[in-house]
């Protein structure tokens, strides 16, 4: 059986980043790729079998990520799937395929206006900033139902450190001072919506650290849910 879930994250970014460095930082996919804390492999790769005839025009990649069940690293495995990349005017589409029927539809967008540009109409419920860019990033992802909460679980912590790790990259680029990392996370906690398939359920804010220590908690893991996660096809153990 199968779940469909889908998220939204809003993560504003400091007023020092010029739009232009974002949407080169989302288009350089290897760059994007690299910033993930998960993979821990990837080449490219001609469109696989299973691409669809509209993405097969697409950027393919191969990736490998290494995941931890247990805190500390004590019981981890590798998981291999294929991910296609399409670049947007403002962000970048991908479709990750990954084992036992996951399928993950992530796009990145920038929004919202600079101080000497038009303002940008604001979606409401989704806790867009009022003034200044931000980073939008949707998530529609198919799972087994056995899988989707930990695989949420991942992506958010997995997530949130890339989206932080970006803003730094991004701000560094545009010749900015980071802000001490209190103060930074203070003005820049991300708002996280988290929904069914209508996308109707509200998570409170988060920040890495909030978003890690959450995992943590919850990372322990029975051996009755591991020995499920093997037979589902998706755990290779080291």
């Amino acid at each position: 059986m199968f779940k469909r879930t889908r998220f939204t994250t809003i993560s504003p970014l400091p007023p020092n980043i010029t739009r232009q460095v974002v949407v080169d930082f989302l288009h350089d996919h290897q760059e994007m790729i690299d910033l993930n804390p998960l993979v821990k492999e990837r080449h490219p790769i001609a469109p696989p079998p299973h691409a669809p005839p509209e993405e097969m025009d697409c950027v393919w990649y191969s990736l490998t990520d290494k995941i931890s069940y247990l805190p500390g690293d004590l019981y981890t495995g590798d998981v291999t799937y294929t991910c296609a990349f399409n670049d947007l005017r403002n962000g970048v589409q991908t479709h990750c395929y990954a084992p036992a029927g996951l399928t993950i539809r992530d796009k990145w967008t920038l929004n919202g206006s600079l101080p000497d540009e038009p303002s940008e109409p604001i979606e409401l419920g989704i806790g867009a900033p009022v003034a200044g860019l931000y980073i939008r990033e949707d998530v529609d992802m198919r799972c087994n139902v056995l899988l989707t909460t930990f695989v949420k679980r991942t992506l958010k912590k997995s997530h949130a450190a890339l989206i932080e790790r970006l803003k730094s990259k991004a701000q560094m680029a545009s010749g900015g001072v980071p802000l001490p990392q209190q103060q930074y996370q203070q003005q820049q906690a991300s708002v996280t919506l988290a929904g069914n398939g209508n996308g109707n359920a509200r998570e409170a804010a988060s920040t890495p650290d909030t978003a890690a220590a959450e995992t943590g908690r919850r990372g322990r893991r029975p051996r009755r849910w591991r020995a499920v996660m093997a037979r589902l096809g998706v755990l290779r153990t080291e």
